[in-house]
């Protein structure tokens, strides 16, 4: 059972293994076939090498002419020539070149596999160390593969090329030292399997050992361990880690023993045996010359040195297969939110339906979202509030699909949200996510979105003063051109918490869109800059849609008609004046900020 699973597991990682020579073959086919070429002349030349010196050494023995021994030498420095410019024209040429082709080609089948991810597979903690191993390792597992696959290529064809030379030499010795050879392979095979048992095992308590140490060794823990006994659980643990790693030794340690001796003793005892059959071949049945004893020594290690490099190849070779797995899970993925044919029209009406969402996490079922109901029409003024986690933002995402609903329908102007096209849906929509990210690039680059021609200037400037970026703006000496964060230059301009707002908060003015969401649009600005943003999007967005996403209710004030969110729920909804007249929790939490407010203004006066 356990045989017939080991092999299921290694012809799996060996189809994993052809099917990234097949994405490498799609990008760049020179690189296949060139590093198998290579491969060839790498496993051919030293043999070639071993033929010189062996006919070299026996026209010398044979007094076989100055003429004769001539042609061979000027034949040979021809090919050696010719082989060390194909060498160093593959290495220092076409290899640097291909590989960085590749690497480009690679990464951007990546991205665009990562920009049609949905954007629940980020929550799923599994899949996204996957998603991040794989963007980290597709290119180095494929250049790794593709150096195993020429060395192994060099190795087999080298190590038939001496087998023949042998058996040109001597049928007998020959098989004496395939069989030798094979012997270390498997022995050192055997070996190299216990060692990956063992270090799998041991791994994870060398890790324990690992953080164990840190925590006595760096300052972040030394209060804490000075002032509790949370050291003395760590000592216990430490013992016991300790007498496990005793344990997995002795479970190994004879096998890897044996399997080394073995691997190592009988080559050896076998290439004494061949000695002697070559002294005594040369010294009493003077049957061998000089050269042909040459050869045998020299292609004696060769041939065990290609067979046992061989052998970890190929290990190597499964190795790739089993990580590889990762990458073709990745790509293979597909999207489940797909957008429907319709081009999405301007917006008119959004209605929410007993909207329910979901989440797993740490093994646990979360309730986002419980049977939402509302309405939105064009030109509205809608605020949804609630403390951290009631679903606000979630409710957010579902409307710009970038979630689907486990349960309910939210339709735009009539339709499903899955009948219109993604990219047409979404251009009638912006949003200021919580979250909001500044790119590097450029101010305007930022601003737009995207690439910026310069065309638009007039447009990008009245966004950034819409969203009071004008008086940093001022201070930027190549402004709307200057670059932004030092990821790409060294000069690159760091922004403020509320300077990055402002310029997320420009994109929202930038793109003409009817539907606007504002999502904690003031959560980094002070008092006064919030009051100047409130002002500014109420009149940019006068006829426009605007749903405020907020827990400071200083925005919600003059909202056409106010959510109140609380564990998933629509638990209160009104104008400001109804709610507070109502005195329930939407009246608490505004009264318990303006209180804040009111107290920061007073000590701000003393």
């Amino acid at each position: 059972m356990g045989n017939a699973k080991d092999k299921k597991v290694k012809t799996k990682a060996l189809k994993n293994d052809f099917w990234m020579l097949g994405l490498i073959w799609r990008f760049t086919p020179s690189y296949v076939i060139l590093c198998l070429i290579d491969g060839v002349f790498l496993g051919i030349n030293s043999c070639i090498g071993m033929l010189f010196i062996k006919y070299l050494l026996n026209f010398l023995t044979n007094n076989s002419g100055l003429g004769k021994i001539s042609n061979l030498v000027i034949a040979y420095g021809l090919y050696i020539a010719i082989f060390n410019m194909f060498f160093y024209w593959f290495y220092q040429v076409f290899l640097p070149y291909t590989k960085e082709k590749l690497h480009r080609e690679m990464c951007s089948s990546m991205f665009l596999k990562a920009v049609s991810l949905d954007l629940e597979k980020y929550d799923d903690p599994e899949f996204y160390d996957d998603f991040i191993w794989a963007m980290e390792q597709t290119y180095i597992r494929a250049t790794n593969l593709m150096d195993d696959t020429e060395r192994m290529t060099s190795r087999m064809v080298g190590s038939v090329t001496l087998v023949g030379i042998f058996f040109g030499i001597d049928p007998l010795m020959a098989v004496l030292i395939l069989a030798f050879a094979i012997t270390r392979i498997i022995f050192t095979t055997l070996l190299n399997r216990t060692n990956v048992k063992f270090f799998s095992e041991i791994n994870p308590l060398n890790r324990k050992d690992n953080y164990i140490r840190r925590v006595f060794m760096l300052p972040d823990y030394a209060k804490e361990i000075r002032a509790t006994t949370v050291a003395e659980p760590l000592f216990d643990e430490f013992d016991k880690n300790k007498l496990k790693k005793d344990e997995l030794v002795e479970k190994y340690s004879f096998k890897r023993v044996l399997f080394q001796f073995l691997g190592m003793a009988l080559p050896v005892i076998g290439e004494t045996l061949l000695y002697i059959i070559l002294i005594y071949k040369i010294m009493v049945l003077k049957t061998m010359q000089l050269g042909d004893l040459t050869v045998a020594i020299s292609g004696l290690w060769k041939i065990s040195w290609n067979l046992r490099d061989l052998a970890d190849r190929l290990i190597r070779y499964h190795e790739h297969g089993i990580f590889i797995e990762k990458i073709i899970k990745f790509m293979k993925n597909v999207p489940s939110i797909v957008g429907g044919e319709v081009d999405a029209p301007e917006f008119e009406e959004l209605e929410i339906k007993d909207l329910e969402f979901s989440y797993t996490k740490d093994g646990q079922q979360i309730t986002a979202l419980d049977r939402i109901n509302m309405k939105i029409r064009q030109g509205e003024k809608i605020a949804i509030v609630g403390y951290n986690g009631a679903g606000k933002t979630t409710l957010t995402k579902l409307i710009m699909r970038l979630y689907d609903p486990k349960q309910g329908t939210i339709k735009y102007n009539g339709k499903n949200l899955k009948e219109y096209s993604i990219n047409s849906l979404r251009d009638k929509m912006v949003a200021v996510f919580q979250d909001y990210r500044i790119f590097a690039g450029t101010v305007a680059e930022n601003v737009v979105g995207g690439e910026f021609d310069g065309k638009n200037e007039e447009k990008v400037l009245k966004a950034l003063e819409k969203s009071d970026f004008c008086a940093k703006l001022k201070t930027l000496s190549n402004g709307i051109s200057t670059l932004l964060t030092r990821e790409f230059e060294d000069d690159g301009t760091e922004l403020s918490g509320g300077e990055k707002q402002k310029l997320a908060i420009a994109r929202a003015f930038y793109k003409n869109a009817q539907l606007i969401i504002m999502d904690e649009p003031s959560s980094a600005l002070d008092p006064d800059a919030e009051y100047n943003l409130n002002r500014s999007i109420s009149r940019y967005a006068e006829d426009k849609t605007v749903i405020f996403i907020s827990h400071r209710l200083s925005t919600t004030r003059h909202a056409d008609r106010i959510y109140m969110f609380e564990k998933g729920k629509i638990v209160e909804s009104g104008t400001h004046e109804e709610l507070i007249a109502k005195n329930g929790k939407y009246a608490y939490m505004f009264n318990l900020q303006a209180e804040k407010y009111r107290k920061a203004a007073t000590e701000k006066q003393d």
